[in-house]
């Protein structure tokens, strides 16, 4: 039994904790919500984000985010992307030589382009980090069905220990030392998501769906490759079986988000009316930058950023995409 902090009890953080308290742990979590610490304290429940699913009593929460650190070795950091650098500026004075920090967000930087593991390099260099990533919607791991993920450390062993600590009969975690490509899978996977929501609103066909995930997968190789991932990890869980999940339910915020655009034909009404937190959104921004710079050719994902940032309609994206020169299959 290990005691785990969790920063950040939306539905991603507390389902998190029950997974980690099923598999025998101690749990802490921190939220700058009162309502969130006290109905976890004294009713045992998250209200406000898993209202129907009892907390078990290894499951506490705190105002103070020091004590997370001072109770916990293993931290999950379940705050959005966009949030990590202002997150990590906030608990490096707690960080102990001991502490390993495991991202459990997806997505990139908007600003910069970087993958959270970058930003840590720059935030908080001397900590041992790792990333949580792969085929899970908080609802489902909440409920105990059945989901595998990937757990990401350039440390030997560390991702080995984190698996076992978090595994339990319905959530078992893979382990992997290449670190990139957990990131790079679990972040442009949303972006192909939102495309493939526009494809299902516009009623383009599955064939187009299917065409696209298909290729969706080379883009995502492509930059991986770029940054120094390999294209195994991508055939995991982190890669393909994360994009086949989001980008095929309407279960996942950024295929309903797309969804919502290809109804409409543009993107500016949804965008304008949007109050969820879709990751894929900055993240087009931020791999548009990346791809750029590496000189990685990506054109699913240019055309869903014209799309949101250009007033790109949905005929000129097909046709931009389906005029493009014939090429030999592959990720070329």
């Amino acid at each position: 039994m290990a005691n785990i902090g969790i920063i950040g009890t939306g539905i991603f953080g507390t389902a998190l904790a029950l997974t980690a308290a099923r598999a025998g742990n101690k749990i802490l979590c921190w939220d700058r919500t009162d309502d969130v610490v006290k109905d976890i304290n004294q009713k045992h429940v998250n209200s406000k984000h898993l209202p129907d699913v009892p907390l078990p009593e290894a499951i506490a929460a705190t105002f103070d985010i020091a004590e997370i650190f001072a109770f916990a070795d293993t931290v999950l950091l379940a705050t959005s992307a966009q949030a990590t650098r202002s997150v990590l500026q906030k608990i490096k004075l707690y960080i102990r030589p001991e502490t390993i920090i495991v991202f459990c967000a997806k997505g990139l930087e908007a600003g910069s382009g970087k993958m959270l593991s970058e930003i840590a390099a720059e935030e908080i260099p001397a900590t041992t980090i790792a990333v949580l990533s792969g085929p899970g919607f908080a609802v489902d791991i909440a409920q105990s069905r059945l989901t595998s993920v990937t757990i990401a450390c350039a440390k030997g062993g560390v991702a080995q220990r984190l698996s076992q600590m978090l595994g339990t009969h319905y959530f078992r975690p893979y382990s992997s030392q290449d670190i990139i490509s957990v990131q790079i899978g679990g972040s442009i996977k949303n972006v192909i998501a939102i495309a493939s929501g526009i494809i299902e609103g516009a009623q383009l066909g599955v064939g187009a769906r299917a065409a696209l995930i298909t290729r969706g997968l080379a883009e995502m190789t492509r930059l991986s490759l770029a940054m120094g991932g390999n294209l195994t990890s991508l055939m995991g869980m982190c890669g393909l079986g994360d994009l086949v999940l989001t980008a095929g339910s309407a279960q996942s915020r950024n295929f309903s988000f797309g969804y919502e655009i290809g109804v409409c034909g543009k993107a500016e009404k949804v965008l304008n009316e949007n109050t969820r937190t879709v990751e894929g959104i900055h993240t087009t921004q931020a791999v548009i930058k990346l791809a750029q710079k590496l000189k990685v050719e990506m054109p699913i994902c240019e055309v869903v950023h014209r799309i949101l940032f250009e007033n790109m309609s949905l005929p000129e994206a097909v046709e931009a995409l389906m005029s493009r020169p014939y090429k030999e299959e592959g990720c070329q």
